[in-house]
C-alpha cells in the first residue's frame, strides 16, 4: 500500500525494531532492539544501524540475571537513541507494537527506563498507523512491511535461516527461543555468536525497510545497502 505525505523537513532520523518470542509482552520476553539513524541529505547507503540483545552475563541457571538484562537490554538501545539526537522517529507498528511491548515488559519486570521524548507524537511518525485505517476502511487486511515496500518497486531484504525465509512468526517460535536458550551458559557462547550474526541481518533488514518506506511515502527514491539482497544461514 502507497500513502504518500507531505516532507517534514526532518534533518536526521531515526528507527527503531524489536524482536520478541511472542507478541504479548505477558507471554514474551525481548531478545534484540534495533535502531537505525540516517541524515536525510545524505544517500541512504550511509545511514548508520546498531543492534542490542540479551546478554545474560549470569551464571548458568540464573534465570533471574538474565530477566535483569532485559531491562538493561532497553536501556542500552534507548540510550543509543536519545544520544542520536535525531529530528523525528519513524517506525513500522511502533505505536501499538514496539514501544507498547517494551513498556508492558518493563512494567511486568518492574524496572523504570525512561523512553526518550522522540517516542512520543508528534516527532514520532508510525507508518503503520494510517495504512491500518486505511484497510479497516476499505474492509482490506492490515498491510505489512513487505508489501508496502513492494508497491513502491522495491524488493525487501530476505534472510533465510535453515532453509527457509525467517519470519516474524519463525522467529518468536524458533530463533528467539533458541538464542535465549544460549544465555548464561559457557558453552552457548559459540552457538550465541551464530545466532547473533542471523538476528543481525533480519533486524538491520526491518530498520532499513522502514527508513525507505518512509522516503518512498515522501515521493523520493532511495538506494540501500540490504534492499533487495538475501543472505542464508545454516
Amino acid at each position: 500500500m502507497r500513502y504518500p505525505r507531505d516532507d517534514p523537513g526532518h534533518d536526521r532520523v531515526a528507527t527503531l525494531d524489536i524482536e520478541t518470542t511472542a507478541t504479548d509482552p505477558s507471554s514474551g520476553e525481548l531478545v534484540s532492539i534495533g535502531v537505525g539513524v540516517h541524515d536525510c541529505d545524505e544517500s541512504l547507503t550511509a545511514a548508520t544501524y546498531e543492534t542490542f540483545h540479551r546478554r545474560g552475563d549470569g551464571p548458568a541457571g540464573a534465570r533471574g540475571a538474565d530477566d535483569v538484562d532485559e531491562a538493561a537490554l532497553v536501556d542500552r538501545a534507548m540510550g543509543r537513541l536519545a544520544d542520536a539526537d535525531p529530528d523525528g522517529l519513524v517506525t513500522y507498528n511502533g505505536v501499538e507494537f514496539d514501544l507498547s511491548f517494551v513498556e508492558g515488559r518493563l512494567d511486568r519486570l518492574g524496572s523504570a527506563v525512561d523512553l526518550p521524548a522522540i517516542t512520543s507524537s508528534p516527532v514520532h511518525l508510525d507508518l503503520f498507523l494510517d495504512r491500518k485505517r486505511r484497510a479497516e476502511d476499505e474492509g482490506s487486511p492490515w498491510p505489512r512491511l513487505e508489501a508496502c515496500l513492494e508497491a513502491y518497486g522495491y524488493a525487501p531484504p530476505k534472510t533465510v535461516w535453515r532453509g527457509a525465509p525467517l519470519t516474524n512468526a519463525r522467529f518468536g517460535e524458533e530463533l528467539g527461543p533458541a538464542y535465549l536458550r544460549t544465555l548464561g551458559t559457557e558453552t552457548g557462547a559459540r552457538f550465541r555468536a551464530s545466532l547473533t550474526e542471523v538476528i543481525d541481518h533480519y533486524l538491520i533488514g526491518d530498520l532499513e525497510a522502514t527508513l525507505a518506506l518512509y522516503y518512498a511515502d515522501l515521493g523520493e527514491s532511495v538506494e540501500g545497502s540490504y534492499l533487495g539482497t538475501e543472505r542464508r544461514f545454516d
